[in-house]
């Protein structure tokens, strides 16, 4: 290579040689002919139609719903740099060089990031324009919207992750996560209402990125996480194609779990079958992953309630347990599977048994506070109270129905 550029065209070309190969490892010749393309077309049909002759259903989605996800396409996808952990042998020596591949890597996710979100864009035009009345200025400034926030929250997560870690870093995610979801629907509905204070917004935006970029390129130390983040973001297809067949690695437990350090007896009764439902919902609480994943789904759940109008928020609401309940379930019989239970011989009607004392009090908890959201979105004094009540028999009916098998 006589230039860092020929390097950085060289990487480029090797990774979209490499997505090429994921995806035909999925979509080969006949899934191709007999799926995709007839659905491409029976889309683009129905995409036309839409456009021209909006159906009535289509009206009764709100504009805070599109901005929700189109905030969450914001946090998808991840600035990359394309460096390699062979570069610190190497490119490493010339500082010049591994700048500048840096900084065209850099660019070239900046240009990427605006494609994806002008294809969003283009992908609601349906509702943007019919049903919305968006004007051509405003579905531009939409995009922009869209554009330079993910850039905002891409070069911001990652300065987080640069100087926090774990449960530090999870908050932070949270709360700029649950922030930014008001804050962007604000910003679209000005975009339909005041299109003038939305060009200053996105002014005011783009200053931001470009301070924002500045810190980024001049932060010291940062190699190896970005080998990392670019391993990961060159593996993402291939890694969701075998997400159901590797092996998932069991991560070590904390010494002195935070919760039931000194394992107290939580069930009443004697038997294997208590004893093995103990031992799930502690497995349960004592990892961190779970119990984080759990609040990200009751925050998300939570937010769709004051979104959604009435009749829907008990069909969400009677969802989401069964979703729960499913979740655990998946959960428990996951641990049932861990090397020291098969030294004792245990039988499929104590597992069974296990599972349906442990689901109930696994799900609980979340039902509660996504109860609790649901009866306050309902806007009366008497909406917490019953959906609060009814909690209990939601909960331990959907795990009776949906436990009933093993």
């Amino acid at each position: 290579m006589n230039s860092s550029f020929q390097v950085f065209t060289r990487r480029v070309r090797s990774d979209l040689k490499f997505q090429y190969r994921a995806l035909r490892m999925a979509v080969d010749w006949v899934i191709a002919i007999y799926f995709v393309i007839p659905l491409l077309i029976v889309a683009g049909y129905h995409y036309y139609a839409w456009y021209m002759t909006p159906p009535a259903w289509l009206s009764g989605i709100s504009i805070h719903t599109v901005a929700t996800l189109f905030y969450i396409l914001t946090w998808l996808g991840t600035l990359r740099y394309f460096v390699e952990e062979g570069d610190q042998l190497f490119l490493r020596q010339n500082e010049r060089w591994f700048r500048h591949l840096s900084h065209l890597g850099y660019r070239y996710s900046v240009v990427l990031q605006g494609v994806t979100s002008l294809l969003a864009t283009l992908l609601f035009l349906p509702l943007l324009v019919p049903v919305y009345s968006f004007s051509i200025a405003q579905v531009v400034c939409f995009w922009l919207v869209t554009y330079v926030v993910k850039l905002n929250i891409g070069l911001i997560r990652q300065l987080l992750a640069l100087r926090f870690q774990r449960f530090l870093l999870w908050i932070l995610r949270i709360v700029i996560f649950a922030i930014g979801v008001f804050v962007f629907q604000w910003l679209v509905v000005e975009i339909r209402d005041q299109l003038v204070y939305s060009w200053l917004v996105i002014l005011i935006l783009i200053g931001t990125f470009l301070l924002l970029t500045r810190t980024r390129l001049r932060e010291k130390g940062t190699f190896f996480a970005d080998v990392a983040r670019e391993r990961d973001a060159r593996m993402r297809i291939v890694s969701l194609m075998l997400i159901r067949v590797m092996e998932r690695k069991r991560k070590p437990t904390r010494r002195y779990p935070l919760l039931f350090s000194r394992s107290q007896r939580l069930l009443k009764g004697k038997g294997a079958g208590t004893g093995i439902a103990e031992l799930l919902v502690k497995s349960y609480f004592r990892n961190g992953l779970q119990w984080r994943q759990s609040i990200q789904f009751v925050v998300v759940i939570s937010g769709a309630l004051f979104l959604l109008p009435g009749a829907i928020k008990i069909l969400v609401w009677i969802v989401a347990a069964i979703l729960l309940v499913f979740w655990r379930k998946s959960f428990c019989k996951d641990e049932l599977t861990a090397p020291f239970l098969s030294l004792f011989p245990i039988k499929d009607p104590m597992k069974h048994q296990a599972i349906q004392t442990a689901i109930p009090i696994l799900v609980l908890p979340a039902m509660m506070v996504i109860s609790l959201v649901t009866g306050i979105s309902l806007h009366t004094w008497w909406g917490p109270v019953v959906m609060m009540g009814a909690t209990v028999p939601l909960t331990y009916g959907t795990s009776s129905v949906f436990t009933s098998w093993y």
